[in-house]
């Protein structure tokens, strides 16, 4: 097995060694818990069922073979007895995930959705360390654009599913992530939105294009844990269903630039699956956010975390999405200017109706005066809704 891979040596201060010995890893992002999972590489450690932390679900412990099927900074991946697979993560990074199996509406509501869930695992401290799932057939999306389209649709289906868990716009905790990213990462971008309140938080779903499975014919996502880079830098917070497509948008172009027309599509197959606030004009509005700042949002997490396993190839890209974001933003600025002329227009009615009180100006006056500040009103907010960014 390639230790580098699940080793996060872009920002670890500890070695394997100490990291183990100590229960933590020490990193330049900050520092979580960490724990010897080598021996469940071997079938003797699945005997039996571990003493500490909560078991749950369904534990297998008749194994006789464990093979590695893949490593990777979202942690190793195991085949058991050819019949289970097994999610091992080296690092606490939360338990988002046995939470949607352990969590009884959200698992009723997600049974029947294209979500393939553990079916049992090991938590510790609230941290899932070993997610057990039945095994079906690996596939990806990722250079299928027709694949991905389904998927996407499938996205909007699987938080329709949730919306009766949804959480009101909680927009200074999700600007709040953006700032620890840049602060850390050093990117010389800000950006803070004024989300619209269409915009609600979900439970989290951390979805790839890239580690799908087939069950029966059917195309499942399989939930991962959150990313290491993420839980080091940013708090657990529910985020819209925009984040996530965001983040499948962005996996996607990581291996091809994909085009304008191609994310108008993406975004309007996934607004055909989900309720329609979460895709209304002020929901993907610009100058509120929308999805542009839930792309950068993506765009700073696939950062932290290529920064974090030295994925020097993936932080170059995403460094050079990021310098454009300053020409979007100056055009933002230029909005706002264009926004605030509403209040010269506010101010001419309001001098317009006392100065035809107090009679310091004509009736005729007075009438000018509030007719053109009616005509500023109105301008500034059409040049303001024309000029806002189309969000793909």
């Amino acid at each position: 097995m390639d230790e580098s891979a699940w080793w996060p040596e872009g920002i670890a201060q500890s070695t394997i060694d100490e990291a183990n010995l100590e229960g933590e890893l020490r990193t330049s992002f900050g520092r979580t818990t960490t724990w010897d999972f080598k021996p469940f590489l071997s079938a003797s450690a699945w005997q039996e069922a571990p003493g500490k932390g909560i078991v749950w679900g369904q534990w297998v412990s008749e194994i006789s073979n464990v093979e590695i099927l893949s490593s990777s900074s979202s942690g190793i991946v195991v085949v058991l007895n050819e019949m289970f697979q097994a999610d091992i993560q080296p690092f606490g990074v939360g338990d988002d995930v046995s939470r949607l199996s352990r969590y009884g509406p959200w698992k009723e509501v997600l049974e029947n959705q294209s979500i393939h869930l553990p079916i049992g695992g090991w938590t510790v401290d609230g941290h899932d360390r070993v997610l057990i799932y039945s095994r079906h057939p690996i596939t990806s999306a990722i250079n299928n654009e027709e694949q991905v389209l389904a998927m996407v649709k499938h996205l909007g289906a699987i938080h329709s599913s949730l919306a009766t868990f949804e959480t009101p716009n909680t927009e200074r905790r999700w600007n709040d992530r953006l700032k620890s990213m840049e602060d850390e990462l050093k990117t010389k971008t800000m950006w803070r939105a004024p989300h619209s309140s269409s915009t609600v938080g979900l439970p989290r779903l951390h979805l790839s294009l890239k580690r799908l499975v087939d069950v029966d014919g059917v195309t499942k996502f399989i939930p991962h844990s959150r990313s290491l880079a993420e839980h080091l830098l940013c708090q657990n917070d529910r985020l819209p269903s925009l984040a996530s497509l965001m983040i499948l948008e962005r996996q996607w172009s990581a291996e091809k630039p994909i085009s304008e027309a191609q994310r108008r599509l993406l975004l309007e197959t996934w607004s055909r699956s989900c309720p329609s606030q979460w895709s209304s004009q002020p929901a993907l509005s610009t100058v509120r956010g929308g999805a542009w700042v839930w792309r950068y949002h993506a765009a700073l997490l696939e950062l932290a975390q290529a920064t974090a396993f030295a994925d020097e190839s993936t932080v170059e890209r995403c460094k050079a999405w990021l310098h454009d974001v300053s020409r979007l933003q100056a055009h933002l600025g230029t909005l706002r200017m264009w926004k605030s002329g509403q209040w010269v227009g506010v101010t001419s009615l309001i001098v317009a109706f006392f100065s035809s009180r107090m009679e310091t100006l004509s009736t005729t006056q007075s009438l000018l005066l509030a007719v053109l500040g009616g005509v500023i009103i109105f301008a500034s907010n059409a040049i303001y809704r024309m000029k806002d960014p189309k969000p793909y």
